[in-house]
């Protein structure tokens, strides 16, 4: 019986070992090739890109894509009823083999980008200036903010000004910053003040502006300038990407990112308004919003630590499949395109002419409840700091891992027919359950030890494991089996002063995962999350959700943390975190929503939330 009180998370992450390995040194060098197969146990969709309307869709914005072939659909406006014959590129299994040889091999992690994780936090920001000094270096000034009254009535005058813009008043309204500014100019000399402009509004009916006036103390001296630049780019390109964002929104956050960069190119004022907060008096956040988000101090490639993509010595993945960049390596390995074995028309290899799948998104690396590792005794954590009892602490955040999807079970995976079209998901034509495809793996000069290697990934069906491969993971697509068929090894010879190839068998019955030289450490989590079964049956394998009718998708995360909005940082709290892959029980709880109005839509929008206004308003809602 289904349990409808929990679910399991679509992806895990296996654990990465105490160190990274070093290219092999084996000497010995084999030729050949290997033939093998993947059969799908889920539909299985990977994209032909040369058009991203194949079905005609009328939606907005919303793409709809054939299966990957060759034949060019670009000129096509509806392909409805004309099927191609599905190919899977050699380039999609290079990936997929990849990852999985980096897991098994204890390398690096070859495809971490240089992102900086962004997150919501629960800490009011304080208003303050970037100041460039007369030395050139860049300081943080602590600042007043007043808001200019009724300027939703003076359309013509504020649309003069850009974010930053210096603004002249009169003091005596704006004493203590607790008075309001009706009375203003642009010119120097018409009133006593200055501070500077700082747009806000957005999301709501009638636009609020403010003006950050300097009280000179000094945050933070010698701030690197391209640091904060990396900082506020992030935060602000974060809610422009948003696909929920409306486009009066993104227009004003493009304009506030557009003045910062002039400010920090040093074509603006010496001045610009931000909004910033101090953890642990040693992190300055920057951001452009009183309630906002949080910026790590580092990429994600340097939370990997050693597990970072390959600089100078390569792992065995580098070694094996090449690099690009400084240090770059050739590979030493060449996947074909695989080819349906013929059964029928065409028409027979798809699930159906077309289908539209639920949304999909990006990954939320800044979930720290499920992608970060949970310090021993935490109440909350992030990247860069973690709270115990009400105390931060700083230190450097522990990625959990290599990510890993969950294989669903056949059964589970069903296309709904009433699906809305919209810009957040995509109409497809997937190739159904039972399908194979053949192709070839062809090596030069490789090690007898990477061979073994290869062949165990690629005949890991005879295990009861399967891999994941294109798009679609989270809802159970792209489920597949490998299984080698044969191997042959090619060797130059000598017959009467003529060179010829001697084409042979390669015995692989005895290939385990135990004397191919794997590690051990991730030999079970693999195994586990690998298995095709490993997922009870009882549970939906989805993201977080609630048993609320109107889950925005978002809330399940607002449950896990404070029962009650949080005053500060430091009563911020995670309740639940990711289970382990090799955990008894893997699921987590629904929550339900029993506070919660059904048509408050939670916007992610940071200034939708009556900002700026010194505390007088209470905040109403956040989300991650």
């Amino acid at each position: 019986m289904a349990d409808s009180k929990r679910f399991v998370n679509p992806y895990n992450f296996i654990s990465l070992p105490n160190k990274k390995a070093k290219a092999y040194l084996d000497e010995d060098k084999h030729y050949g090739v290997i033939h093998y197969s993947i059969t799908t146990k889920t539909p299985l969709f990977i994209p032909n890109s040369s058009n991203d309307n194949a079905f005609g869709c009328k939606e907005a914005d919303h793409k709809s894509y054939d299966f990957f072939s060759y034949t060019d659909l670009s000129n096509e406006k509806n392909v409805s009823g004309k099927y191609q014959e599905p190919v899977v590129s050699g380039s999609e299994m290079r990936g997929l083999v990849r990852n999985v040889y980096e897991t098994l091999t204890d390398s690096c992690m070859g495809i971490l980008n240089d992102d900086y994780p962004v997150k919501r936090i629960g800490a009011k920001f304080k208003p303050g200036l970037l100041h460039y000094e007369e030395d050139g270096s860049l300081s943080l000034v602590e600042a007043i903010s007043i808001r200019i009254g009724e300027s939703a009535k003076h359309p013509k005058e504020m649309k003069k000004f850009e974010d930053g813009d210096k603004i002249y008043f009169s003091n005596h309204e704006a004493s203590n910053g607790r008075g309001m500014i009706r009375k203003f100019s642009k010119n120097e000399g018409v009133y006593n003040t200055c501070g500077y402009v700082i747009k806000w509004g957005l999301g709501v009916r009638k636009e609020h502006f403010h003006v950050f006036k300097a009280n000179n103390k000094v945050v933070k001296k010698n701030m690197e300038a391209a640091a904060v630049k990396n900082m506020m780019d992030a935060i602000v390109t974060s809610y422009i990407e948003q696909p929920s964002i409306k486009s009066n929104d993104e227009d004003a956050y493009k304009s506030y990112l557009s003045s910062f960069k002039k400010f920090i190119k040093g074509d603006k004022e010496a001045y610009f308004p931000v909004n910033y907060s101090v953890v642990g008096n040693e992190i300055v956040s920057i951001a452009p919003a009183t309630f906002s988000k949080e910026v790590s101090s580092r990429s994600l490639s340097d939370y990997a630590g050693v597990f970072a993509p390959c600089e100078e010595e390569l792992c065995p993945a580098c070694d094996l499949f090449g690099k690009i960049g400084d240090n770059a390596k050739g590979s030493r390995i060449r996947f074909s395109d695989m080819y349906v074995e013929k059964l029928d028309s065409n028409k027979f290899y798809y699930v159906k002419d077309f289908v539209t799948i639920d949304n999909l998104s990006s990954p939320k690396i800044s979930n720290v409840d499920f992608y970060l590792a949970k310090p021993k005794n935490a109440d909350f954590w992030t990247y860069d700091y973690y709270i115990e009892r009400g105390k931060i602490h700083l230190y450097d955040g522990s990625l959990r891992g290599r990510k890993y999807y969950w294989h669903h079970h056949p059964e589970s995976v069903r296309f709904k027919s009433n699906v809305e079209k919209t810009k957040l998901n995509k109409t497809i034509r997937p190739v159904k359950e039972g399908i194979t495809f053949n192709g070839e793996l062809y090596f030069d000069g490789i090690s007898k030890k990477q061979l073994n290697q290869l062949i165990y990934i690629l005949n890991t069906g005879k295990d009861g494991l399967g891999l994941k491969l294109g798009m679609g993971k989270p809802l159970g697509l792209g489920s597949v089996t490998c299984s080698v068929s044969s191997v042959e090894e090619r060797k130059i010879v000598f017959d009467q002063d003529k060179v010829k190839y001697d084409v042979s068998s390669y015995d692989y019955s005895n290939i385990t995962y135990g004397n191919v030289g794997f590690s051990a450490s991730v030999q079970k989590e693999f195994e586990k999350i690998a298995g095709l079964n490993s997922v009870p049956k009882k549970y939906d394998i989805c993201y977080p959700k609630t048993t609320s009718d109107y889950d925005h998708g978002f809330e399940w995360f607002q449950n896990n943390h404070n029962d009650k909005m949080p005053r500060n940082r430091e009563e911020m709290k995670i309740k639940l975190a990711l289970p382990k892959i090799l955990d008894n029980d893997i699921s987590l709880p629904q929550t339900k929503m029993e506070s919660r109005n059904k048509n408050n839509s939670y916007n992610n929008n940071s200034r939708t939330n009556n900002y700026h206004d010194n505390g007088n308003r209470k905040r109403k809602n956040w989300n991650n």
